[in-house]
């Protein structure tokens, strides 16, 4: 994994190797940043009152803290185990494996290629990071295209390259919706309504399913979360508004498998 040469800052969370444990505190390397130690003083590792700190830590576990204080000289931080917030730990953990995936990309590139790592991290991590996460840019490239890298000043010779690696070897993760709809119109012309009132819904890219009159499924998929969000709420509003104008009484009801 890369090492990062600026310096966390107060309430981040990072990633820790537990190095020594004494009476008065436990002694860490920060596994994101290059040369970077913490120190956990003894009253920061649990809420409850502990006379052996080997009962919440051993040497070599990894742990996710919260930076309290930063010594940027001394590339030193005091930390806190016991300020952690669960949800906060495990979005920590889930962005590293994800910088990890993201690192070992650029290890294939570097193995496939003949190009040594030191180079690619130069060239192309130090130029994205700390501006941004290295898993989230590849994601915006995988997404948006190569243009994207264009952005970090990487040069054309290794964003040709690594774009052709993101796309294989990314595989980023997929979330999506289903809803069954029951959809009906009286009126004369009632099929054309159904019609066009399913086309106005597949033209944002909803897939539909006809499941035996009057029943629908509508399913959507993507590997964005927020372009979920976004998606499902636009295609709940595009319904509502158009079965009013095209007088079609519907029931809607988001799918939930077991």
């Amino acid at each position: 994994m890369y090492k990062r040469k600026d310096s966390p800052k107060v309430n981040d969370y990072v990633i820790c190797t537990v190095n020594n444990i004494s009476d008065v505190d436990v002694k860490v390397s920060l596994d994101e940043y290059e040369n970077f130690n913490g120190i956990i003083p003894i009253d920061e590792l649990s809420n409850r009152r502990i006379t052996n700190p080997r009962i919440l830590v051993r040497e070599g576990k990894k742990i996710v803290c919260l930076v309290l204080d930063v010594d940027v000289q001394n590339r030193l931080v005091t930390l806190s185990l016991k300020r952690v917030d669960k949800n906060k730990q495990k979005a920590k953990i889930s962005e590293y494996k994800r910088e990890m995936v993201a690192y070992n990309i650029l290890k294939i590139m570097s193995e496939k290629e003949n190009i040594d790592m030191s180079k690619l991290e130069r060239d192309i991590i130090f130029k994205i990071v700390p501006e941004n996460k290295l898993y989230s840019a590849f994601l915006e490239a995988y997404i948006n295209g190569k243009s994207v890298l264009d952005k970090y000043k990487i040069s054309k010779k290794y964003s040709d390259l690594l774009y052709k690696y993101i796309v294989d070897y990314l595989n980023p993760p997929k979330y999506e919706f289903t809803y069954m709809m029951q959809a009906y119109c009286l009126d004369g012309d009632g099929i054309y309504k159904i019609k066009e009132f399913l086309k106005k819904i597949k033209d944002l890219n909803i897939m539909i399913k006809y499941m035996g009159s009057p029943t629908y499924m509508l399913k959507y998929v993507t590997i964005s979360p927020s372009d979920l969000q976004k998606k499902e709420k636009e295609m709940l509003e595009l319904i509502n508004k158009e079965a009013k104008d095209y007088n079609i009484i519907y029931e809607i009801n988001k799918y939930e498998r077991d």
